[in-house]
C-alpha cells in the first residue's frame, strides 16, 4: 500500500494516508524523546460486510527520518501492520472506537477515511442508497460518533429525513440491525 503525505480536511491535517485492498489507513506521526510515535487508523469492511474501524493502534518507528517516511511506512504497513489487520478484519474490527480523541479530531478522521472509501468504492451511489447510506452510518459510528445521520445528510447533500429513511429501508432488509434488536438503542 502506498502512502501519500499530508491529507487536510477543514483545519486539520493527517500526515500519512494510504488505500487499497478496500481499507484505508490514516497514520499520525508525532516526535517524543528523538523517537517517532505513530497513531494508525484502520478501516474497512469486516467479515460481515460491515465498514468499521477494524484497528487503531500505535507504536514507535524509531529516530525521525528512518522509518517515518511513505517509503518506510509502506514497509511497515507490508510487514507489520497488513498481517494484523487481516486478521483484525476476520474477527470483526471494533463497533466503537476505544480511547477515541476529541469529537472534531474523530470527526475529521471520520470524513477522511468515508473519502478514501467513496474511492475504494466501499460506498456511493453503485451500491444503491441502502447499502451506501448504511455503511457511511457503520463507519460513522465505528468511530464512537453520534449524529450519523446529520453526517452523511451533510456529506449527500439530502435532508436528514431521506437519510432517516433510507437507514430505516436498509434495517428493513436485513443490511443494518433493526434498532428493536440492538442491545443500547441510545447510541
Amino acid at each position: 500500500m502506498e502512502f501519500s503525505r499530508v491529507e487536510h480536511i477543514g483545519r486539520y491535517r493527517f500526515d500519512a494516508v494510504a488505500h487499497g485492498h478496500g481499507m484505508v489507513v490514516s497514520v499520525e506521526l508525532k516526535k517524543h524523546l528523538d523517537i517517532v510515535m505513530s497513531d494508525w487508523w484502520i478501516t474497512g469492511l469486516n467479515n460481515q460486510g460491515e465498514l468499521i474501524v477494524l484497528t487503531r493502534m500505535g507504536f514507535g518507528l524509531g529516530q525521525l527520518g528512518v522509518h517515518d517516511s511513505t517509503a518506510g511506512l509502506s514497509a511497515i504497513y507490508a510487514e507489520i501492520v497488513e498481517p494484523l489487520v487481516f486478521r483484525f478484519r476476520e474477527l470483526g474490527g471494533l463497533p466503537s472506537a476505544p480511547n477515541a480523541p476529541t469529537t472534531a479530531t474523530k470527526s475529521a478522521l471520520c470524513e477522511l477515511h468515508l473519502d478514501m472509501h467513496l474511492r475504494e468504492g466501499n460506498i456511493g451511489e453503485h451500491l444503491g442508497i441502502r447499502l451506501d447510506v448504511a455503511r457511511q452510518y457503520q463507519l460513522i459510528k465505528s468511530f464512537g460518533l453520534k449524529a450519523a445521520r446529520p453526517m452523511i445528510a451533510q456529506r449527500e447533500k439530502l435532508p436528514v429525513s431521506t437519510i432517516s429513511r433510507r437507514l430505516y429501508l436498509a434495517r428493513e432488509a436485513g443490511i443494518l440491525q433493526k434498532l428493536s434488536d440492538v442491545e443500547d438503542i441510545n447510541t
